[in-house]
């Protein structure tokens, strides 16, 4: 009897310890990861000495073989079919490496390698660095699902996350090897500041100041900044959790607009997908738009990479010293990069709910046409997909770059297009057309442009892009939903109706609202940029505060001529037009519940 009970006891015990394991395991793969990407940034940012280098091979090494501990004691809780076979054998080909490492890197010594003169890939830090920021990016990603289990504003998480990365992405800058002579404080916050919020301004030269690794972390911050840091997360965390809760699914829904629970993980896929293809053929596009000759081939596959990212995401960020107006680079005649360049703004400043929206819609089109042909269904209803949004949007969207291109042709026909052709033209004025709706690329002089398409401009980069989207600006569908209320009112109806279907009182609402919102920001912003920089030219401030509420990043040219207070004026507008004016609010303000009560209603007397 007594030996049953201290059996029971062992039995109740191991209950709760393997339960609780799991769980003890991933806060230690976190701290561990933590302290290897401090290692890492140590071994890749700062210059070493001999005795320093010996001290982080052995740190490596120490590092590895404690991840393959954890590994092999995390994978087996997770056999299938716990977890699903994709998660499983993923985990499994990361201890395979790890323990490769920990081979190389630990007994020095190649005890599972049976053949000599292996590949000295897995020697370098190359591997090292990857496999150690993978690990960690993993357990970020992991870990970030437990901070929706918080009580938390989501948009308050929304902010913090990019504020978070802009104070990361500055650290990584100040690093001795990101720069060729060092970078100031303010200028590296700056130039961060600029990458995260997607805008494009800067204050040194990318292309000379920064060296391969600072332009690879500037390339990193578009990249992340673009999409947003809660969709990385969110998508490499379901990933590796293996499963997702319904808090994480309805913390996550307002993030990328999707309403059906269910599709969370889906449509993060399909975000994610979308991207790095358009990025990756926008690469292959502009690498063979170069003329044969100018560039090699690292450099080219680098520039390419580099631009369609930076186009795709709305950065506007160049390795260039003149951007596209670069002609020594082979850019500035180069047409058909341009037009690359163009359609990679145009569909990264669209919004991924609209590009769902019609996956959606080409998903049961063909379907129902396939169905047709093989004679499985005579017919079959095709449910209206294309909702009021998108159709909004692009409506918006066309006649935006249709009015834009005709009237950049018309301001500009006698100056800066002057001496080009009509394909150069008309590619060159499609592109003024685009950029300014928060992409930041010029292919003109921008001190040479004439006054009417600066105030052209000024209003293209207030609208912006599409809601959802890389771009920033108040959005098209705010300013289409503003334009149809007030035709609604100029027609005397009570309500607002487009596309068969009734607009709500809320989006209306939120549209004025973010417009009055806007002027204050951007008003506010050339007080104080006048205030501060008192001998810089008015017309180049009001350009430079609409371009940083915008995340635009174009510029009359007085960007670097800004003191330190402008800067961080400038700063906090790439900030606060990046994460919205009512997303801010709303993360420090919690909404109200629901009101139970109503007084009695009275007419203000208005014009």
């Amino acid at each position: 009897m007594r030996l049953r009970i201290v059996k029971l006891r062992f039995v109740d015990q191991w209950f709760f310890i393997k339960k609780a394991l799991p769980e003890k395991i991933s806060k230690w793969m976190l701290f561990f990861s933590t302290l290897s990407m401090v290692l890492v940034v140590y071994d890749f940012g700062f210059h070493q000495e001999p005795s320093w280098q010996s001290f982080v091979n052995g740190a490596y090494g120490f590092v590895f073989l404690v991840f393959t501990i954890l590994f092999l004691v995390r994978l087996a809780f997770h056999l299938p079919p716990k977890v699903s076979w994709g998660l499983f054998l993923t985990e499994a080909l990361i201890l395979a490496l790890l323990i490769l490492a920990t081979d190389l890197h630990y007994f020095h010594q190649k005890q599972l390698i049976l053949q000599e003169g292996w590949p000295g890939f897995f020697y370098s830090r190359y591997f090292i660095h990857a496999l150690l920021i993978s690990i960690f990016i993993i357990e970020l990603s992991r870990s970030s699902l437990f901070l929706l289990r918080i009580r938390f504003n989501p948009s308050l998480l929304y902010l913090g996350s990019f504020f978070f990365l802009i104070i990361f992405g500055t650290g990584l800058l100040l690093l001795p090897r990101a720069t060729y002579q060092g970078i100031s404080f303010v200028d590296a916050l700056f130039t961060s500041a600029s990458a995260v919020c997607v805008t494009g301004l800067i204050v040194v030269d990318t292309a000379t100041y920064f060296t391969p690794l600072g332009q690879g972390i500037i390339l990193f911050l578009i990249q992340l900044g673009g999409l947003g840091v809660m969709i990385f997360t969110s998508f490499f965390g379901f990933f590796f959790q293996g499963s997702h809760s319904f808090q994480n699914q309805i913390f996550l829904k307002d993030f990328i607009n999707e309403e059906r629970l269910g599709k969370i993980f889906k449509t993060l896929l399909k975000i994610l997908g979308f991207t790095f293809g358009l990025e990756l053929a926008g690469a292959f596009l502009i690498y063979h738009s170069f003329p044969n000759g100018l560039h090699t081939g690292l450099e080219k596959v680098w520039y390419s990479a580099f631009h369609s990212v930076s186009a795709f995401c709305n950065a506007g960020f160049s390795v260039f010293t003149d951007g596209m107006f670069d002609a020594g680079m082979g850019a500035r005649y180069n047409f058909n990069m341009h037009l690359v360049i163009a359609w990679l703004i145009v569909l990264g400043g669209i919004g991924f709910p609209v590009v769902i929206n019609f996956y959606t819609f080409v998903k049961y089109f063909s379907i129902n046409t396939w169905n047709q042909l093989t004679r499985r269904e005579k017919f079959h209803h095709i449910p209206r997909v294309i909702n009021a949004n998108t159709r909004i949007v692009l409506a918006t969207t066309f006649f935006l770059v249709a009015g834009g291109t005709l009237g950049f042709w018309i301001f500009e026909r006698n100056g800066v297009l002057s001496g080009l052709g009509w394909y150069g033209q008309l590619v060159t004025s499609f592109f003024g057309a685009v950029t300014p709706r928060t992409a930041g690329f010029n292919t003109i002089d921008m001190t040479a442009i004439a006054v009417p398409t600066i105030l052209f401009y000024l209003f293209l980069m207030w609208v912006g892009a599409s809601p959802s989207s890389t771009g920033g600006g108040v959005k098209t569908s705010t300013f289409a939903v503003a334009l149809l209320n007030i035709s609604s009112i100029a027609r005397g109806r009570n309500r607002l109706e487009v596309f068969g279907r009734e607009i709500t009182n809320d989006s209306t609402n939120r549209a004025f609202g973010i417009i009055i919102m806007s002027v204050i920001v951007i008003g506010n912003c050339i007080f104080w940029l006048s205030y501060t920089n008192p001998e810089l030219p008015l017309k180049a401030m009001v350009f430079e505060s609409f371009s940083a509420f915008s995340t635009v990043g174009l510029s009359l040219g007085i960007t670097s001529q800004f003191n330190d207070a402008g800067k961080l004026i400038l700063t906090a507008t790439m900030f606060v037009g990046r994460i919205g004016t009512l997303t801010i609010l709303v993360a420090f303000f919690r909404r109200l519940s629901s009101w139970h009560y109503r007084y009695p209603s009275e007419q203000i007397y208005i014009n």
